[in-house]
């Protein structure tokens, strides 16, 4: 593609991207108002069923992808990662009383560090390389501990 393309291409998305951003806010506004305290919801299992497949299939594709040191491994662990947050958020946000303590304690001990896990292999990735899921931490290193780390 020519430069002028890229740019236009570029500039483009970035307009789309800010757009669906104000457009998903206005959204969002209407629906806090709008929508009923209370919701009866019909394939509640299939929504969750849903939504604990996508996470089954996202982490199964972040482990392949790290074991074949795919830069791919961005993708699965970044998905990953949001769909655990979404499911703590959900998990907590729609509990019974009775299970609010259960979901809080999911998501705080398994679902927010596993998703804080994956987006950290996911950040050194994109600044090492697919190598960098098998090479120990630079920031436990002397160096780092010392402050002396390139990772700024």
């Amino acid at each position: 593609m020519r430069e002028e393309t890229v740019k236009v291409v570029r500039w483009t998305i970035l307009r789309l991207m800010v757009l669906g951003a104000l457009a998903e806010g206005v959204w969002t506004i209407f629906v806090g108002i709008d929508l009923p305290r209370h919701y009866v919801a019909n394939h509640w299992d299939i929504a969750w069923v849903g939504l604990d497949l996508a996470q089954i299939a996202m982490l199964a594709g972040a482990a392949w992808a790290g074991w074949r040191r795919s830069s791919l491994i961005v993708v699965f662990a970044t998905a990953s990662a949001t769909l655990l947050v979404v499911d703590a958020w959900f998990d907590v946000t729609t509990a019974r009383r009775g299970d609010l303590f259960q979901g809080i304690v999911l998501a705080g001990l398994v679902e927010i560090p596993s998703a804080l896990v994956l987006l950290w292999v996911a950040l050194r990735v994109l600044r090492h390389g697919p190598v960098a899921v098998d090479a120990p931490p630079r920031i436990l290193s002397a160096d780092a501990r010392e402050g002396h780390d390139d990772y700024s």
